[in-house]
């Protein structure tokens, strides 16, 4: 006979195999292999000892903050790597691997708190949502910094009312390399560190907050090393996000409003497609309800309003446009605001059967919810680079060139997985490769 613990830990692997699966799905065949995905997957195929101290290149300028998106890739390229011949769709895997595994967690965590129905629900929105399944198979730093998030939220709904040191400084820094893989996930961040510190101080234990507080930063000092050392060595290279700052402070304006409907409207957008819905008023609402039921249990208003309300505040003076991925790191917290204000219906009856039908309506929207995600961040001109490749260093070793006869991206490379294979490209040797769409090559 099965025990309930047993069909827990049942329920999450079926759980975290079907998300791994829609994630990875034909990612062989479709993985994005572009500019920047070639970038990092070439820094991971190296030594650690040449891994960069900083984050990936930023758009919001300067570089990461942290080197752990570059480190946790390199570290996929060692365990899976070697599975798939360190061909980049397998940092794809990776980073699917790390999101499923962190949804997974947040369900064993959830399910503590509320009916097992509910949290299923809440993290099947989470982990289904066509966009977070589609950017999890490429190599990215957003969905790096989402996985993070993901497992800080987790660690921050386990704490308890009197954590130790160590799981506040792990929950800290967590939610710290979270912000090391991708600025984004400082919505999340600040809220959880602030919890870990100001929990004691709601209990009147000024001792214990001042050095939790004191843990918590030389913690994250420590984690700063790499990148201080890189900002000692390049001092003249740009830091931070200077241009996000820049148009922040350049602001004349303070739009809160605006900004909460940006922030609400792209998370919730990101959750619900296909659907087109108009999130403000509704998680204005859920976030009340929230605030209200759980307002003396600081870890879930930190991963639910709390993180809604640090990127709405962020966002009250930007005047440019929005990138949907901004607002990947803040999906947990849209649908865990959900799914605690289902739990705090005053009648448990009532919350199980909401649980089970919500779980239900995420059920049922599976199939259109994992159609939508095949249109994002699809690239099936990789199938014919990997097997033509794959072909053409069979055939020779060396090659003048390599030709392809169908578009493809300008950014990528097509002498990229060539090369991995050991081949080698010499302007004096005698003969040319192409590859055809279909992926068969030919040699003149």
């Amino acid at each position: 006979m099965i025990t309930q613990p047993r069909a827990r830990i049942a329920l999450a692997a079926a759980f975290f195999l079907y998300v791994l699966l829609i994630r990875t799905y034909d990612l062989a065949n479709s993985f994005l292999m572009i500019g920047e995905q070639i970038r990092d997957w070439t820094i991971a195929l190296g030594a650690w000892t040449e891994l960069p101290l900083t984050g990936a290149p930023s758009t919001a300028g300067g570089r990461g903050f942290g080197p752990a998106y570059y480190w946790l890739l390199w570290l996929g390229r060692v365990i899976v790597g070697p599975f798939t011949q360190n061909f980049p769709h397998g940092g794809g895997i990776w980073v699917a691997m790390l999101q499923s595994m962190a949804d997974t967690w947040l369900l064993l965590v959830l399910a503590r708190r509320v009916p097992l129905a509910l949290a299923l629900a809440t993290c099947l929105l989470i982990a289904s949502a066509p966009f977070d399944i589609s950017i999890s198979g490429v190599i990215w730093n957003p969905p790096v910094a989402a996985a993070l998030v993901k497992m800080a939220t987790a660690l921050a709904l386990s704490l308890g009312t009197a954590p130790s040191y160590w799981r506040g400084l792990g929950t800290a820094a967590v939610a710290w390399l979270a912000v090391q893989a991708h600025l984004s996930a400082v919505f999340v961040a600040g809220p959880v560190m602030a919890m870990v510190i100001a929990q004691p101080l709601l209990q009147r234990q000024w001792r214990r907050a001042g050095t939790m507080a004191a843990v918590v930063t030389v913690g994250l000092l420590v984690l700063q090393v790499p990148y201080l050392i890189s900002r000692l060595q390049q001092p003249e290279a740009a830091a931070g996000p200077s241009a996000a700052l820049n148009t922040m402070a350049r602001a004349d304006a303070f739009a809160p409003w605006t900004s909460y409907r940006a922030v609400v409207n792209i998370a919730g957008g990101l959750l619900a497609r296909p659907l087109e819905v108009e999130f403000a008023l509704p998680v204005m609402v859920v976030s009340l309800v929230v605030i209200l039921a759980w307002r003396k249990d600081l870890p879930v208003l930190a991963v639910t309003a709390g993180p809604i309300a640090a990127a709405t505040l962020l966002f009250s003076t930007w005047t440019r446009p929005y990138d949907s991925y901004w607002f990947l790191t803040a999906t947990p917290a849209v649908a865990l605001t959900l799914g605690m204000a289902v739990a705090a219906v005053p009648s448990a009856k009532a919350v199980q059967w909401a649980g089970l039908a919500l779980l239900g309506a995420v059920l049922v929207g599976q199939p259109a919810r994992v159609a939508a995600s095949r249109s994002v961040f699809s690239y099936p001109q990789y199938r014919a680079m990997r097997l033509g490749s794959i072909e053409l260093a069979r055939q020779a070793a060396v090659l003048r060139d390599i030709r392809i006869t169908f578009d493809a991206h300008p950014t990528m490379d097509k002498y990229f997985i060539f090369t991995i294979l050991g081949g080698r490209i010499d302007p004096a040797a005698p003969r040319t490769g192409f590859i055809e769409a279909d992926g068969r090559v030919r040699i003149e």
